[in-house]
């Protein structure tokens, strides 16, 4: 069977398929901003049910008709080529076109359904609310994600996911975002090689052959990292996810080393900076007494030392991959910390501060 990825719908029509013009088939950019939440989670909803008929009835080779899948969710045609669409642009599903008017999803895309109990759908949902926190623009992948995970947990857990699930869908799109992190993340779980075209934030846009080894999420910087081996540079790099402008899957295959261990990649990690590529710092802190309670709540890295002093103040003690990470940890502890060593963080700091108290100089 030849498969035809949905392009010709993404694209405007098909020779055959009756396809509306792209400004008819979104209603998303109408005024009032509940009723944008509202058509959001009801259009999520139904990508939702049009994703899970050509899954479940679609996988072969002849596909399911399109008249099929309107006659289950009760949409008229037009509906569905649409829904269909939008699967293959904004979620970046893998949809391929059988025969007229017919389309399925592989049935590799989807992972099997898991059978978790409440404390582990709860764990799940924790995690999901760290990222809904992070995100500042619309991810349907978070979304989506939501949606399913409420149908495993009880009321009023349920209740919860779903409010949570329009906060994020108040957020305007990042659908760049969206597109490369599902190739990356495709890539990394099928070990398929990705095409990036990546801007470093410094300097112009390079293209790059990568095999995806680790993701790995920065909280302080509410970032994802892609760490792997890029082909051209012959060595392993780290990438920041929104800085990705493209990422195309490609057909190469790629293994991931059996000695890579992302968990010793980033052992001497403040945030994604590895001690492969960055010298090592001994930090040295001193934390008064005013906020050593706070110090000894938390574990604030696998190297850390903590020694209590006899004024009530805290000696931490980390070694980490270079300073820079760091610096911007030490200095929302104001007033409440000094740097003891290196001399270079110290200064660093100290030049920090100065330079902050012009701003409110008289």
């Amino acid at each position: 069977m030849e498969r035809l990825v949905v392009r010709s719908v993404a694209t405007g029509r098909h020779r055959n398929d009756p396809v509306t013009d792209r400004d008819e088939w979104d209603g998303w950019d109408d005024e009032g901003s509940d009723d944008r939440i509202g058509r959001k989670r009801d259009r999520l909803a139904r990508l939702l049910r049009v994703a899970s008929i050509l899954y479940s009835k679609g996988s072969g080779e002849t596909g399911v008709p399109v008249s099929e899948i309107a006659r289950l969710t009760g949409m008229t045609t037009r509906t569905v080529y649409r829904d269909i669409r939008a699967l293959e642009e904004e979620l970046a599903v893998p949809v391929f076109q059988a025969g007229r008017g017919h389309y399925g999803i592989d049935r590799k895309f989807f992972l099997p359904p898991l059978r978790l109990s409440v404390p582990e759908a709860i764990v799940l949902f924790l995690a999901s609310r760290l990222i809904a926190r992070w995100s500042d623009q619309y991810d349907a992948a978070v979304v989506s994600a939501f949606t399913k995970l409420a149908d495993t947990l009880p009321q009023p857990i349920a209740r919860h996911v779903a409010a949570t699930m329009l906060g994020v869908g108040a957020h305007d799109t990042n659908e760049p975002f969206t597109r490369s992190f599902s190739a990356v993340a495709r890539g990394w779980a099928e070990g398929r090689v990705v095409e990036l075209t990546y801007d470093p934030g410094t300097g112009t846009e390079k293209r790059t052959r990568v095999h995806p080894y680790f993701l790995e999420p920065d909280a302080a910087l509410r970032s994802v990292y892609l760490i792997g081996y890029d082909e051209p540079a012959d060595a392993m790099r780290t990438y920041k996810v929104e800085r990705i402008r493209s990422a195309t899957l490609t057909t190469a295959r790629y293994e991931i080393p059996d000695n890579f261990d992302p968990d010793v990649w980033l052992a001497n990690s403040w945030g994604i900076w590895s001690s492969d590529s960055t010298p090592t710092e001994r930090v040295r802190l001193r934390f008064d007494a005013s906020v050593a309670h706070r110090v000894r709540e938390a574990i604030w890295h696998r190297s850390q030392e903590l020694t209590e002093l006899a004024d009530g103040a805290v000696e931490l003690i980390v070694t980490v991959a270079g300073t820079v990470e760091i610096r911007p940890w030490i200095l929302s502890w104001g007033p409440g910390v000094e740097v003891l060593e290196p001399p270079e963080l110290r200064a660093a700091v100290a030049e920090a501060v100065r330079s902050a108290a012009t701003h409110y100089a008289d």
